[in-house]
């Protein structure tokens, strides 16, 4: 058996007609040295059952049902029971490729390695692939096969405007890490949780290969593909303000750099899925919210003029009629 022990964590929500491709992606994979920890997250389909069924003939799987606290709740507690030296998530509804952790740990076993990022396939289970423009990932040539320093990694994910967060996309070694966990009751908890395990700690290093091991699935009422709703917008808000914490955020430096542009980027995201969920209004609470997050950016001129018309929307109104008077651009709607 490989000396490194690899543990897989699956987070498990009412994904009955995917979970058994998922399992099966997991226990077939060419390294023996696994643990599955898959995480019921209270469902009420056949999750259960399926998850029991495949408990019963693979001894390297184990079980845990919690109720329903949403997938970063999941995901910590399997990181609680993990005992491998590295770590690996894998949703419910995709799965891997039978060589994904082998390769990992060929990586992550030169000592010199902390992270090592992998691409992705994409495909699309009822529906249209014309979204699919909207879904990356790839990671770009000019961050493949490189050894970096972790926030060097990040900043040069940003400037190539590549930066995949998804925590599906690396295997990690657990004891680099011990202290971070995901963010409970939010959505787009991957921007937080990979951002901090990239910028907390400076002697972090990253490897970025080309290899495609996860394969995502895009379907219908995902999280992914769900109308915007008020959730969506907290999620992005949360993850804006709990960046602004980190030091990175406050130095003179290309990751701060990087990190407030990354920053803005989830405050215009926002903004975008405000208007949504909203019918294209924003209302005074979430505008304000914004804007004081966002002029703690350090925003340029010309940053700020790129996110005006996200934020004032009332913008374009103002251009395109320019007679109107009395437009609220920071009122309530």
């Amino acid at each position: 058996m490989a000396p490194e022990k690899v543990s897989i964590i699956i987070p498990v929500y009412n994904v009955e007609p995917y979970l058994a491709q998922c399992l099966e992606s997991a226990v077939r994979q060419d390294y023996d040295n696994l643990e599955i920890i898959a995480i019921d997250d209270g469902s009420t389909d056949a999750s259960p059952a399926i998850l029991e069924h495949f408990r019963a003939r693979h001894e390297r799987i184990v079980v845990k049902n919690i109720r329903n606290q949403g997938l970063s709740v999941a995901r910590n507690t399997g990181l609680e029971i993990a005992t491998g030296d590295y770590i690996l998530f894998l949703d419910s509804d995709d799965f891997l490729e039978r060589h994904t952790v082998s390769t990992c740990v060929k990586h992550l076993g030169s000592r010199e390695i902390d992270m090592v990022f992998f691409a992705g396939n994409i495909f699309f289970d009822g529906i249209d692939e014309s979204l699919s423009k909207k879904f990356l990932c790839e990671r770009a040539l000019d961050l493949q096969n490189k050894r970096l320093p972790a926030d060097t990694f990040f900043s040069e994910s940003i400037r190539l405007r590549n930066y995949l967060a998804s925590a599906c996309l690396y295997a990690y070694r657990r004891n680099s890490f011990d202290n971070i966990r995901f963010h409970p009751g939010i959505l787009h908890e991957d921007n937080l949780f990979t951002t901090r395990m990239l910028l907390e700690n400076k002697t972090i290093t990253a490897k970025c290969i080309p290899d495609r091991l996860y394969n995502r699935r895009v379907r219908p009422d995902s999280i992914m593909t769900q109308d915007k709703q008020e959730k969506h917008v907290t999620g992005y808000l949360v993850v804006a303000e709990e960046l602004l914490k980190l030091q990175a955020a406050k130095e003179d430096s290309e990751p701060g750099a990087a990190l407030n542009k990354f920053i803005r980027n989830m405050l215009i995201n926002a903004a975008l899925s405000c208007r949504e969920a909203c019918q294209d209004r924003l209302p005074y609470s979430v505008r304000k919210k914004i804007v004081l997050l966002f002029a703690r950016t350090k925003p340029r001129p010309r940053e700020i003029k790129k996110a005006l018309p996200y934020i004032f929307p009332e913008l374009s109104m103002i251009t395109e009629n320019p007679q109107r008077k009395k437009i609220p651009l920071f009122g309530k709607p």
